[in-house]
C-alpha cells in the first residue's frame, strides 16, 4: 500500500535562492517576504531535487540514489509541507506564509523613511563604493580627523550646555541618518533589496536602523562592506562638519563633531550589537554570535572537569574569546563602578537632576569628562535592568 503522500508534486516558489553560507550549510531566502533560513546540505539537496515534476516519492527515491542518504516520505512531507512551506519555499501556499517579523532585539520600531525615498537617495551613491573612490575619501576623512583631533580636543574645556546640546543632538540626528544610507546605499550596490530607515529600542536604547535583512543573499565579504558602510557615511559627514567648523571659528560645533565621529568609530565595538558584532558575526558565519559564543565556555567546562571530547576548529577557539573577553569587560566595568567608582551611582540622582536643571540656565557650562559621569552609571543601570528581566523571565519559565 502506497503513502498517502505518496503522488503530491511539490512545485518550489520562483521567489527563492540560495547562498553558499558555509562548507555544510546554505541560506536560503524568499526575497518578496523576506525570509531567510540557514539550512544545511541534506535539506539543500533535497531541494534540488524538486523540480516541479517528480512526485513526493520519486524525489525521496532520486535523493537516496544520487546521495545515498535516505528520507521517508512522510520526512519529506514535514520538511517541505510544515517545516518551510511556511517560509513561502512552495507554491500554493501563500496563506500560510509567515508574514516578516522584526529582530527579537528591536522593541517598538517605526519607519521615519519609507523604502521608496531612501531608494531614490541611495541610487545616486553607488559610485561612493568604487574602490578607488573609497580608499581615497578614506584617507582624506582620516588626515582632517587626526588633525583636528590633535590641535582642537580637550576633555575639560567647558562649553556652554545649552548651546552645545543643540549642536549635539543635530549633528547626531544627521550622522546617524548618514550612517543608515551607508547601510542601504551598500546594500543596493551589490544588488540586495534594502527597506527604509526607522527607529526603536534596543536594550531600552533609542536606536536608528535600516532594513538591510536581504544581504544574507550575498557573499561574505559584501556583507562586511555592507555592515561598514555606515561608519564610511558616518566618517565623511564628521569631517566634512568638523573641517566647515574649524575654519569658520566655531569651537563648539568642531568638538561636537569630533565626538560624534568619535561615537561613530565606537560601533567598531564587537560587545554590542554595533557595526562590529556583524562584522565579527559575518567572519564567524555565525548569525547569533553572542549564543554560540557563550556556549563554548560551559563545552570547556565539561572538557575539564568531566572530561567529554570537544572537536574545535579555529572558529570554535575565537568563539570562545569573544565568549570569555565579554564577559571580561562586563566583569571589569562592574567593578569600576562598584568598587573603584561608587561615588558614581551614589551621586547619579543629584548629578542627573543638576544636569536637567542647568540646561535652562543659559550661562550653564558643561564638559566632555562631566558628561562621562552621567553616562558611565546609566550603562550600569541599564545593564542591571537587562540582567533583571532576564532573570526574571527565566524564573517564569521555570515556574510556568
Amino acid at each position: 500500500m502506497g503513502n498517502q503522500y505518496d503522488a503530491i508534486v511539490p512545485v518550489l516558489s520562483k521567489n527563492i535562492a540560495y547562498n553558499k553560507f558555509t562548507e555544510s550549510e546554505y541560506v536560503l531566502s524568499n526575497k518578496v517576504h523576506r525570509h531567510y533560513l540557514k539550512i544545511n546540505s541534506a535539506v539543500y539537496a533535497v531541494l534540488k531535487e524538486v523540480d516541479g515534476l517528480k512526485n513526493m516519492k520519486q524525489i525521496a527515491e532520486a535523493f537516496h540514489e544520487i546521495y545515498n542518504k535516505s528520507i521517508t516520505v512522510d520526512e519529506l512531507y514535514k520538511l517541505l509541507h510544515q517545516t518551510l512551506a511556511p517560509y513561502g519555499v512552495l507554491e500554493g501556499f501563500e496563506n500560510a506564509i509567515k508574514g516578516y517579523e522584526k529582530p527579537y532585539y528591536l522593541a517598538l520600531s517605526f519607519v521615519i523613511l519609507p523604502e521608496s525615498v531612501v531608494h531614490r537617495i541611495t541610487r545616486h551613491l553607488h559610485f561612493l563604493f568604487n574602490r578607488t573612490s573609497v580608499i581615497i575619501i578614506l584617507g582624506i576623512c582620516l588626515v582632517i580627523t587626526i588633525l583636528m583631533l590633535t590641535l582642537n580636543f580637550d576633555l575639560y574645556t567647558a562649553f556652554n550646555l545649552r548651546e552645545s546640546l543643540v549642536y549635539f543632538f543635530v549633528t547626531m540626528a544627521i550622522s546617524v541618518t548618514f550612517h543608515e544610507i551607508g547601510h542601504a546605499t551598500a546594500a543596493g550596490y551589490f544588488g540586495a533589496r534594502h527597506g527604509g530607515i526607522g527607529g526603536g529600542f534596543y536594550l531600552f536604547t533609542p536606536v536608528y536602523y535600516a532594513d538591510v535583512t536581504d544581504i544574507w543573499r550575498l557573499t561574505r565579504k559584501q556583507r562586511i562592506v555592507v555592515n561598514l558602510a555606515g561608519m564610511y557615511f558616518e566618517c565623511i559627514f564628521c569631517s566634512l562638519l568638523a573641517l566647515t567648523s574649524y575654519l569658520a571659528g566655531n569651537t563648539t560645533l568642531l568638538i561636537v563633531s569630533l565626538i560624534v565621529c568619535l561615537h561613530t568609530l565606537f560601533n567598531l565595538n564587537p560587545f554590542l550589537r554595533s557595526d562590529g558584532y556583524w562584522v565579527l558575526s559575518d567572519l564567524t558565519n555565525q548569525p547569533n554570535l553572542i549564543y554560540h559564543a557563550t556556549q563554548k565556555i560551559p563545552e570547556v567546562y565539561r572538557f575539564i572537569f568531566q572530561k567529554k571530547s570537544i572537536r574545535w576548529n579555529g572558529i570554535d577557539i575565537l568563539l570562545l574569546l569573544y565568549g570569555l573577553m565579554s564577559f571580561s569587560m562586563i566583569g571589569m566595568f562592574v567593578y569600576y563602578i562598584l568598587i573603584e567608582n561608587p561615588s558614581s551611582i551614589l551621586h547619579f540622582p543629584q548629578n542627573a537632576v543638576d544636569f536637567v536643571n542647568s540646561i535652562f540656565v543659559s550661562s550653564s557650562q558643561f564638559s566632555i569628562i562631566k558628561y562621562s559621569e552621567l553616562i558611565a552609571p546609566l550603562i550600569f543601570f541599564m545593564l542591571f535592568v537587562k540582567v533583571s528581566m532576564a532573570f526574571i523571565k527565566k524564573r517564569m519559565a521555570a515556574s510556568s
